[in-house]
């Protein structure tokens, strides 16, 4: 090493180069730990410094090339990019206007975490490892933040309800761009692919091993595995179409559950509150429209926390607080639910409440025969609130 180093020196010299030694380290790239050098590496009488740990065109790598180092260092700009988006959205007075938060942060905050991707974030792109990453969970903080809802607030109904994709949607879709581009790139880059698609027939570890690992779950699993071994292109639109299927797995199976009789959460988002048009830019799904109302602070968040169940209805709070989950603001003995409250609790302050937000709640549910009885008429959905309050005051 010592000579190589002499080597580079004597090269650089001839061609009047200059090498910045305090920006060079020394890095034993072992799984064991190794005693200190005796005589340290040097360059032009410099001694360079002994790390267990270095940046490579930004990404932070230590001496096993765990890519788990790489994805604790992207944290770092991820928030960084949070706080400048606080910042500037305190300066232009954007902290009570949702959809604004929420735009800045898929369009400046989701990019901060992006960076080497390709590489570090293949542990994260396997079907069931959606909020495994630090980035994602810093993420989903910052969306519940916006909401303001409590942290144990569904991932999916909160990814959802802010009209965005888990991150492992960029991340797998910016490794198969990168399988691509390589195949089109240098004959030296193509010869590094093809070793390391061999290597993953024995080594599961390495990047072409754990992005084929993550088409597992895929409607084109095979096929899309069967291009990455023969280093052929990998279509994109298809992998992508296929990606977002696979995430919209947890709602087609909500589609089979009945809120009451399973009681989870997703199930009631989704049955009950979640918002089905699509969004823009292929987005499965869209901003519901409350977030772009001009609404108080506490009115918005508590609007939000209904929504998604991060709320103090007696179905929730019996779990940590204990008692019946039997509704104790009016006579009818049932459960107090979202579904309880907007159509059959009599309890004039929740009438009250159903009135004042009338606005609020007529996109939740798409109309009143869903609950209403089989022998009453079809009214739509909240069209005339006192009629719809007579209706339920005689059963």
């Amino acid at each position: 090493m010592q000579t190589m180093l002499n080597k580079l020196c004597t090269y650089a010299e001839k061609k009047g180069l200059t090498v910045n030694t305090a920006k060079s380290e020394v890095v034993h790239l072992d799984s064991k730990p190794v005693s200190p050098l005796q005589n340290p590496f040097t360059y032009d009488g410099v001694v360079l410094p002994k790390k267990g740990r270095f940046k490579y065109l930004g990404m932070l790598l230590d001496r096993r090339m765990n890519p788990k180092i790489a994805e604790e260092h992207a944290v770092r700009p991820y928030m960084a990019a949070q706080s400048r988006i606080s910042e500037f959205a305190k300066s232009h007075g954007l902290k009570s206007r949702p959809h604004a938060m929420l735009w800045l942060s898929m369009v400046y905050g989701i990019p901060a975490g992006m960076y080497a991707s390709q590489v570090w974030g293949t542990a994260y792109q396997s079907e069931g490892c959606e909020f495994g990453s630090q980035v994602q969970k810093r993420h989903l903080c910052s969306l519940r933040r916006i909401l303001g809802v409590k942290n144990s607030t569904t991932n999916w109904a909160v990814l959802r309800e802010c009209g965005q994709e888990p991150l492992q949607f960029f991340w797998f879709r910016a490794s198969i761009r990168l399988f691509n581009s390589m195949l089109d790139s240098n004959s030296e880059t193509r010869r590094v692919l093809k070793a390391d698609l061999h290597l993953a027939s024995f080594d599961s570890s390495c990047w072409s091993a754990q992005v084929s690992n993550a088409f597992n779950g895929l409607q084109g699993s095979a096929m899309f595995k069967q291009k990455m071994r023969r280093a052929t292109q990998i279509p994109m639109q298809e992998f992508i179409c296929d990606l977002r299927f696979r995430h919209l797995k947890v709602w087609r199976e909500a589609d089979f559950s009945c809120p009451r009789a399973v009681n989870k959460k997703a199930v009631t988002y989704h049955k009950w509150c979640g918002s089905s048009e699509n969004g823009p830019r292929g987005y499965p799904f869209s901003i519901p429209s409350y977030l772009y109302k001009d609404l108080d602070k506490h009115v918005m968040r508590n609007f939000s926390r209904f929504r998604l169940r991060a709320h103090h209805l007696r179905v929730e709070s019996c779990k940590w607080r204990g008692g019946s989950s039997i509704c104790d603001k009016c006579e009818c003995g049932e459960v107090q639910d979202e579904k309880h409250v907007l159509f059959f609790c009599k309890c004039a302050e929740v009438c009250e409440l159903r009135m004042r937000y009338r606005d609020l709640f007529e996109g939740m549910f798409k109309t009143l025969r869903v609950f209403a009885p089989s022998s009453s008429e079809f009214i739509p959905f909240l069209t005339c609130h006192v009629l719809l309050f007579l209706l339920f005051s005689q059963v």
